[in-house]
């Protein structure tokens, strides 16, 4: 419960104590465990309530003291669908996902590396491409969903039928066509497009139903010489739960891999663009020396266009800079990963204190943590070995010796070392 206490505090921070007392709180808990807690809201209004301002907390992460993800089911109290979700209250609509305006070709960044998709994704939206599908793949923020996008608008200006979903959205329409018996309706708008574009498709493993429910809208489009793009964070003979008919379907046509872009000052002038911001070069030098991530950075730059936007000034500077973003400095700096929280982090996990990762002991109780500690310092932080053993008090040389031992146990996938790594990179993330 203390999970959910905590998690109702930072919203009510967000929403206010007025209404915290009357929508937040008053929701009643029915049943809890572990990984799941049952709601009840009193009404339909209050449910919606709960949707669109609690759901977007829980989506990045809700857990428990085992960091085990919690899952919330929320009902409502006496309503002529008791007891059901309520995703299952909202009306039901098969529809396109909205287009990002600033998804578009020319504002994706382009590097030697990406050049090769970026330019065959543009190739094929200009005129329809013999090769179907198109499967696009590669890490996490690289830009598959504003390649595919762009694509889906370079398409809709030529009149054509173009549908853009998530794999997600996509099993949701399964889903819920199923339940309310609509699969025909699903089936004439899904077999019936000029493209189809679906982004994140190994979503679709261990979902039986969508995948047999997509290995007929593919057929069906395919027979017909349409276009179908997809995207997914791997390379088909990757994906795992997923059926092999499928899989070869996905290997049938282009298979493009695009890698994420690290180069910030890149981003910084792509975002520039966007925003239509003109900064001077000590000002890019600041942001670029301030914030390093590329979530932070684009943030910073919203926040000073907002901010100019309001204020109605052209002429920008340092000093103005820093105002606009005093709270955000303040957040980076907190997030700021050190040797410090390192050291908490792990001590923390192996229960022990911090004086014995920095002490003298040997047993295995110290010297596994304190391996521990100096391969992240390594590994996240980058930092010299020797700037590793001055913290540490040891030499460079038995830094090294840790580093070395850490990574061979995680390379060898020992479920000890596993564990540990990920428990505490994930204390470190949040």
């Amino acid at each position: 419960m203390k999970a959910w206490f905590n998690l109702l505090k930072q919203i009510e921070k967000k929403v206010g104590i007025f209404s915290a007392n009357k929508w937040l709180y008053s929701l009643k808990i029915i049943k809890f465990d572990a990984c799941n807690l049952y709601l009840q809201a009193e009404n339909y209004f209050q449910a919606q309530w709960f949707e669109e301002y609690v759901k977007p907390f829980l989506k990045k992460g809700f857990y428990n003291e085992n960091f085990h993800p919690i899952k919330v089911h929320l009902t409502i109290a006496n309503d002529i669908i008791k007891q059901k979700s309520i995703s299952y209250i909202r009306e039901f609509k098969i529809e396109s996902t909205p287009l990002n305006d600033y998804f578009k070709f020319h504002f994706f960044i382009v590097s030697e590396k990406n050049l090769m998709p970026i330019k065959i994704l543009n190739e094929s939206s200009s005129s329809m491409h013999q090769f179907t599908p198109i499967y696009l793949y590669g890490p996490k923020k690289s830009g598959k969903t504003h390649l595919l996008q762009a694509c889906a608008h370079k398409l809709t200006e030529r009149n054509l039928k173009v549908f853009y979903i998530s794999a997600k959205t996509f099993t949701s329409h399964v889903v819920e066509s199923i339940r309310l018996s609509k699969m025909n309706e699903l089936r004439n708008i899904y077999r019936n497009l000029d493209v189809l574009i679906v982004d994140d498709v190994e979503i679709f493993g261990k979902k039986i139903s969508t995948q047999e429910e997509f290995f007929h809208t593919f057929n069906a489009l395919q027979t017909m010489g349409k276009l179908i793009i997809l995207s997914s964070q791997a390379a088909p003979n990757e994906l795992t739960d997923v059926e092999p008919r499928l899989v070869s379907r996905f290997e049938w046509g282009i298979i493009l891999e695009i890698e994420k872009i690290e180069d910030l000052s890149l981003i910084l002038k792509n975002q520039m663009e966007i925003l239509n911001l003109k900064l001077t070069k000590e000002i890019q030098t600041y942001l670029l020396n301030t914030f390093k991530n590329i979530e932070s950075l684009k943030k910073a730059l919203k926040l000073i266009a907002l901010n100019m936007h309001i204020e109605n000034k052209e002429n920008l500077t340092i000093e103005k800079v820093k105002i606009f973003l005093n709270t955000l400095i303040i957040e980076e700096n907190e997030k700021k990963i050190t040797p410090e929280k390192i050291l908490y982090a792990a001590s923390a996990y192996f229960g022990i204190t911090q004086n014995d990762i920095l002490g003298k002991a040997q047993t295995r109780e110290c010297t596994l943590p304190r391996q521990f500690s100096m391969y992240l310092c390594r590994e996240i932080l980058n930092m010299p070995f020797m700037k590793i053993g001055s913290y540490f008090k040891r030499d460079h040389s038995t830094v090294m010796t840790s580093v070395k031992s850490i990574k061979g146990l995680l390379e060898s996938n020992n479920n000890e070392a596993f564990s540990a790594f990920k428990e505490i990179t994930k204390t470190l993330e949040n």
